[in-house]
């Protein structure tokens, strides 16, 4: 619900879930090149497999953004892309209430088990997740292989009741100049960046 594309989101009171024979059939009407599962955490959904396997099967192309703490469903997908959130375990606690133990050990189990398919990304997050934590990342899975992608996003504080400010682009820059040491590959999305696009909503809501 808080996606930055998202201009409006409706109240969830008036919100229900699509079956997966509705959504197959939204799909195959305006026929996607890829689908992005992504928002909270699609791996907690008992249904996810039998989703991403229904949208794959029509010629989808199947991308899962995962924080990690769930071993994801790998076959059923394209592209995994694992947000680490910090490598300290200490940060990590604090921003999201869990270790990082299992996030790191199923990040190392998705790429020893489909490596081709493997992508990475942190958020930096100016006072929480600084550029050292950044590079920690990069070193962690530059110690897996200097191959594998990361993209570095900048926080975006459009979450209510959260102090943190977005990193400027001198600082995402730095990071990933600083994160490039490690990793061959290293893309990011800075705070000024432009939406490009529009968002519709593909089923009357009721």
């Amino acid at each position: 619900m808080y996606d930055c594309h998202l201009n409006d989101f409706p109240k969830t009171s008036r919100l229900r879930f699509l079956t997966t024979d509705e959504l197959v059939e939204i799909l195959k009407k305006i026929k996607p090149r890829r689908a992005l599962f992504e928002g909270w955490e699609p791996t907690l959904d008992p249904m996810l497999t039998k989703i991403a396997d229904s949208v794959r099967s029509n010629g989808i192309h199947t991308v899962l953004l995962t924080n990690g703490y769930l071993y994801p469903p790998i076959e059923s997908f394209d592209e995994i892309k694992v947000s680490i959130k910090a490598l300290s375990n200490q940060v990590h606690m604090y921003y999201t209430g869990k270790s990082n133990r299992r996030v790191l050990e199923n990040f190392k189990s998705i790429y020893k088990n489909a490596p081709e398919k493997l992508s990475a990304e942190t958020v930096l997050i100016p006072g929480l997740v600084d550029i050292d934590e950044v590079v920690h990342v990069a070193k962690f899975i530059s110690s897996i292989d200097p191959k594998i992608p990361l993209r570095i996003d900048c926080y975006w504080p459009i979450v209510p009741n959260t102090p943190w400010r977005a990193p400027t682009r001198e600082e995402i820059r730095s990071a990933v100049i600083t994160a490039h040491r490690y990793l061959e590959n290293v893309r990011y999305l800075s705070s000024d960046a432009k939406v490009i696009g529009k968002v519709y909503n593909l089923w009357p809501i009721e």
